[in-house]
């Protein structure tokens, strides 16, 4: 006969040995290192893409890429500790250095003048470039109103196409002072104002319109068409720069990502998406 206390003790001892097994079979998910990236919009499609290949790599590190904070946020972000890696398209400054950050280039495409896959032009020239922004040139062969898309006097894709010309730098002064024209603060939002404005015209970059399959064409731009191997070859005039901005001494997680880039796999990420490596 069984004594009651000692089937209660029994029945005690097994509800406690699967009380302690379960415990000790549970582990608590290891919380994923993370990588905040950001910077200017023309490097954002391509990174994404690049972290999310890094992603099913190494899955203890998450990539997080912000919504474009431009090469100047870029530069004030880092030395804060806001971001992990800030994406420019220019080299820091002295006095950026000085506040503890560095850059390092990782890809090259190309700054391209573009518009809508639905409009029917495929080709620009500088003196067309120069007479759309003073208001000179108005309409489209196909009688489309022309629609400039500017950007603030400052930022770096409205510099490089200043640079095309003395008389395209004096044009866009012209046009920074015209009423009516469409404007866009940020990359993404110029290139949705091409692919929306009838008739828009505006700066983009080849990795941008690539990496995002955006519904914008580039155009040639005195006959030379926007390649990737003419931006190589310097057939192409304007070339855009990207680097990497990080602290002077990165985390090892930091380290890992910008070696994957570099990396073949990485490497055949940037070709695909209109970029090439100096």
């Amino acid at each position: 006969m069984i004594n009651p206390d000692e089937e209660f003790i029994a029945r005690s001892r097994r509800l406690l040995l699967a009380l302690l097994a379960a415990v000790l079979c549970w582990v608590p998910h290891a919380q994923a290192e993370e990588i905040r990236i950001g910077g200017t919009g023309n490097a954002l499609g391509t990174i994404r893409l690049l972290g999310d290949a890094f992603g099913k790599k190494y899955p203890q590190i998450k990539i997080t890429v912000l919504n474009s904070l431009g090469s100047s946020g870029a530069f004030k972000a880092i030395p804060k500790g806001a971001i992990d890696i800030g994406l420019s398209s220019r080299a820091e400054t002295d006095q950026e250095r000085a506040a503890g950050v560095v850059s390092s280039e990782y890809a090259r495409s190309l700054t391209v003048l573009t518009v809508s896959t639905k409009a029917r032009v495929t080709a620009i020239t500088r003196q067309q470039i120069a007479d759309i922004y003073r208001g000179q040139l108005t309409q489209w062969p196909d009688g489309t109103a022309i629609r400039p898309v500017l950007r603030q006097p400052g930022d770096d894709n409205t510099r490089q196409i200043k640079s095309l010309s003395p008389e395209i730098e004096k044009a866009l002064v012209v046009a920074e002072h015209r009423s009516g024209l469409a404007f866009a603060v940020t990359d993404q939002e110029a290139a949705d104002k091409i692919e929306s404005i009838s008739g828009a015209v505006g700066v983009s970059t080849l990795a941008l319109i690539v990496s995002e399959a955006r519904s914008l064409r580039a155009l040639k731009l005195d006959g030379v068409e926007p390649t990737v191997s003419n931006g190589e070859s310097g057939s192409y005039p304007i070339v855009k720069r990207l680097f990497f901005i990080t602290k002077p001494t990165p985390s090892a997680a930091v380290q890992q990502f910008i070696a994957f880039v570099a990396s073949p796999d990485g490497r055949e990420i940037l070709v695909r998406t209109g970029n090439w490596v100096p």
